[in-house]
């Protein structure tokens, strides 16, 4: 089917599944999880091109049938426009820039935040006065993190746990935002002719693991509570902190 094994369409069947039951809990993981196992049978750039629909469909999933898209917007915006600006900023300075080692220093100081706020948790969220200024600053350092190295969450991320915000109001504004990422990095990737007539069918393909993944990570979501879900939040934040470490290094 599409030109590829049976084995190649098991492995990113599985690898979006499972990133999608990711993202149906905690509203991130897809790419990461779905990656690190389609590596092992497609080389890195049909992975990595193999995302592009389905991040653009489960992401707007996510913020399209949460309680009201319009929230989020309205509440981030300034934070928004920021990272879509340096995100175009970030992709002009990557000819001249080394993004292992902001990869490294920043799974180092993601994985460092998740246990600290695992050990000992915030009592109160950061004030309406520091997230005006602190939303831009993320989203500015997020857009040039994801210019240089396509992974854009860490900041906003971390941001967004000393906000702390109610689950649905972190799908619903991840889903958002990571929609609005992907966009000009789809039309990048059909740009150069990565996303052509061969990989786009499997990159439709694997949105019905995706969304499979997703609808059953959403009922486990339904089931546990806000204090649970910041738990799984952050052990998933430590371990992709952890990754962006080994990825780079190795």
């Amino acid at each position: 089917m599409f030109g590829y094994s049976f084995e190649v369409l098991t492995a990113v069947s599985i690898g979006v599944g499972l990133g999608g039951f990711s993202k149906g809990v905690t509203g991130i993981g897809l790419p990461i999880i779905a990656i690190a196992v389609m590596i092992h049978f497609v080389d890195p750039q049909t992975a990595f091109v193999t995302m592009v629909i389905p991040n653009l469909v489960t992401n707007i999933w996510q913020s399209a049938t949460s309680h009201n898209w319009k929230e989020p917007f309205l509440r981030f915006w300034p934070m928004i426009v920021c990272f879509v600006i340096s995100l175009f900023i970030g992709a002009v300075l990557l000819v001249t820039l080394d993004g292992s080692t902001l990869l490294t220093i920043l799974g180092v100081f993601m994985a460092a935040f998740a246990a600290m706020n695992l050990i000992k948790p915030r009592e109160h969220p950061l004030s309406p006065t520091v997230e005006r200024w602190t939303g831009p600053i993320a989203g500015t350092v997020g857009g040039l993190l994801g210019g240089l190295t396509a992974i854009w969450g860490p900041p906003m991320l971390m941001l967004f746990v000393l906000l702390k915000l109610d689950k649905e109001t972190w799908i619903q504004t991840v889903g958002l935002i990571w929609f609005i990422g992907s966009v000009p990095l789809a039309l990048a990737y059909w740009h150069d002719g990565l996303l052509n007539a061969q990989t786009a069918p499997l990159s439709a393909f694997a949105c019905i693991a995706g969304m499979i993944g997703i609808w059953l990570g959403e009922v486990i979501r339904s089931k546990i509570n806000q204090e649970t879900f910041r738990k799984l939040l952050l052990v998933s934040l430590l371990l992709i902190g952890l990754n962006l470490v080994r990825g780079a290094l190795f």
